[in-house]
């Protein structure tokens, strides 16, 4: 088994230049590349310490040591660091193997700017957008030249990696309304609106939204996040900017697996009233799941945002603990067989949701806390099993009373 060497690190202009072209980078022969493993075993801990890329290629060959090509379905590449790992030392960029508060302080440093030459630490925190697989946490970095939404998320899911899935935050209950953001109603003074969301049955890691405003008629003051976005239980990457007529905003939940529960006001946004009367818009807005997938979104009434799911997935129940009701969001990519139902510990059936054909979409189902006789269930630790075809996942649920 060999290896070569994008040499790279940290802004990868070949990986971005030639992508998805990366063929030619795999050793084309058991003498390119460097050589890290000669034998029979099934497994080897490549022992590279140097940040990089890292192209595989595996050769076979026989008793009479001839090699054989080097296969398609025979490599892979990787990096061998967590994107996101800036910082070894509070205000000091180095590596210490995680992603922390340190290296979400070095982010804040540079968050918003666009030239990795000038600002020193940029090209370490440009990490994002992600490919192979896209978006995802453990992807391969594709650089923009820009420190902003798409490496925030990246620093996000890899936020305290060994962390517990929680669902902090926003009050409101799902009400089988539309995933949304949209604004509240301005009041004071000075203009305060709230930057909504609604819908949210526990999918949501980041919020990226744009807020348009008419120059001559509003200026700009502050923004900040609501109080139940503050909460003890989670932490929040919060950043805005302000452009010629509009206000950026971006959101997100740190922790590998973490989201935000329940709808609410996520930030308040205040504007000093120049003439009396004003408009206010959501202009853009992009949400994220915990996987880094774009989600469905309603923005003052027309649809913006993510396609239909490409795979089964089966989302942890909001809230987590419950009483006495919660809600499970579901995935189907395509119209399938679907079935969900609850377990006890025991593995016995306690009550099915779900057991039939379900067109393609993003769904939800209720647990009421209750058996397929409609008798109330006691306190104690659930699972939620979907099934469809070719996937099965299961989610822990405790029931408090």
């Amino acid at each position: 088994q060999r290896d070569a060497v994008g040499g790279e690190y940290p802004l990868y202009p070949w990986f971005v230049g030639n992508w998805p072209n990366v063929d030619t980078a795999y050793p084309t022969d058991a003498a390119a590349g460097t050589g890290i493993y000669d034998g029979s075993g099934t497994s080897h801990t490549d022992g590279f310490v140097a940040r990089n890329i890292y192209y595989y290629q595996a050769f076979c060959y026989d008793i009479a040591r001839n090699y054989g090509p080097a296969a398609s379905t025979a490599r892979d590449l990787a990096t061998n660091y967590w994107l996101g790992d800036v910082s070894d030392v509070w205000g000091s960029w180095g590596y210490d193997g995680e992603v922390d508060d340190d290296d979400i302080l070095k982010l804040s440093d540079v968050y918003g700017t666009v030239d990795p030459v000038t600002y020193p630490g940029d090209s370490e925190c440009d990490i994002g957008p992600t490919v192979h697989p896209d978006w995802h946490r453990l992807g391969l970095p594709k650089p923009d030249d820009k420190v902003e939404f798409e490496d925030l998320m990246v620093f996000a899911m890899n936020y305290g990696v060994v962390a517990p899935r929680v669902v902090p935050f926003l009050p409101e209950e799902y009400d089988a309304s539309p995933l949304a953001v949209t604004l509240g109603a301005g009041s004071g003074s000075d203009v305060s609106v709230a930057l909504r969301l609604e819908g949210n049955v526990s999918e949501i890691k980041g919020v990226s939204a744009a807020v348009s405003y008419d120059p001559s008629q509003l200026a700009f003051v502050s923004a900040r996040l609501t109080d139940d976005m503050l909460s003890p239980i989670g932490d929040v990457f919060f950043w805005f900017g302000e452009e010629e007529d509009r206000v950026l905003i971006d959101v997100a939940v740190l922790g590998t697996g973490v989201t935000v529960g329940g709808s609410g006001d996520l930030a308040i946004l205040t504007f000093r009233s120049l003439t009396g009367e004003y408009e206010l818009d959501v202009e853009s807005a992009r949400l994220r799941d915990v996987n880094n997938i774009d989600l469905d979104a309603r923005l003052g009434g027309y649809a913006s945002g993510g396609d239909l799911p490409t795979v089964f997935r089966l989302v942890q129940n909001a809230p987590n603990p419950f009483n006495p009701k919660t809600t499970l969001a579901y995935h189907v990519p395509r119209e399938s067989e679907v079935s969900i139902r609850i377990y006890d510990v025991a593995g016995r059936t306690v009550r099915t949701l779900l057991d039939g054909m379900v067109e393609p979409g993003r769904h939800v189902a209720v647990w009421d806390g209750t058996n397929d006789n409609g008798e109330a269930v006691g306190s104690g630790i659930y699972f939620c099993a979907m099934d469809a075809p070719d996937f099965h996942d299961s989610r822990k649920m405790t029931l408090l009373k």
